[in-house]
């Protein structure tokens, strides 16, 4: 009896790293907090940590706001055309940079939406042919999984976001309605 008991005991004490080991790094990763952003980001960084996302080449279109992130296929900068001309001057984005853009067919719901991505990229919002301001802007340097998220407040129908000089080919962001204050 002594022995099943030391041998349970061990397994118990062994539990969290044999948990860690099957996990791995998206443990680590959902336990971020990026707490220097003004406002909550913790479903960004939920969306962010999960495998799937909706996958979408530069000059594509999804349907409506997906309930998941967005992996954004981008070009080389000095080639991108975006549709609407952008809210930062083309000499700010770096040569050796990556650029896209895509459209959502349908935000269903007017209200304040924020759009939240890895790096400092410029993030444009285009609905009815204009540039969209941004409502408010937050970011968090010391946040590994997410450096920037900016809101918008959108009408209904059509929109195209614009992202310019991301240091990597590829992007995975979030598209979604902020949280209620």
């Amino acid at each position: 009896m002594k022995r099943s008991i030391s041998r349970l005991h061990v397994s118990l004490r062994l539990l969290p790293v044999a948990v860690f080991a099957a996990t791995g790094f998206q443990g680590a990763a959902s336990a971020e907090t990026c707490a220097a952003f003004k406002w909550s980001v913790a479903a960004d960084l939920t969306l962010m940590a999960a495998p799937e996302a909706v996958t979408v080449a530069s000059g594509g279109a999804i349907a409506s706001v997906p309930s998941k992130a967005i992996q954004l296929q981008l070009e080389p900068s000095p080639g991108i055309k975006f549709p609407a001309a952008s809210g930062i001057k083309k000499q700010a984005i770096p040569q050796n940079s990556f650029s896209g853009w895509f459209k959502i067919d349908a935000i269903a719901k007017p209200g304040l939406y924020q759009i939240t991505i890895p790096d400092h990229s410029w993030i444009d919002v285009v609905q009815n042919d204009e540039l969209v301001q941004s409502t408010a802007f937050s970011g968090d340097p010391e946040c590994k999984t997410l450096r920037k998220s900016v809101q918008f407040e959108l009408g209904s129908g059509p929109v195209i976001v614009q992202i310019g000089g991301s240091a990597e080919k590829t992007m995975k962001l979030t598209v979604r309605e902020a949280d209620k204050k």
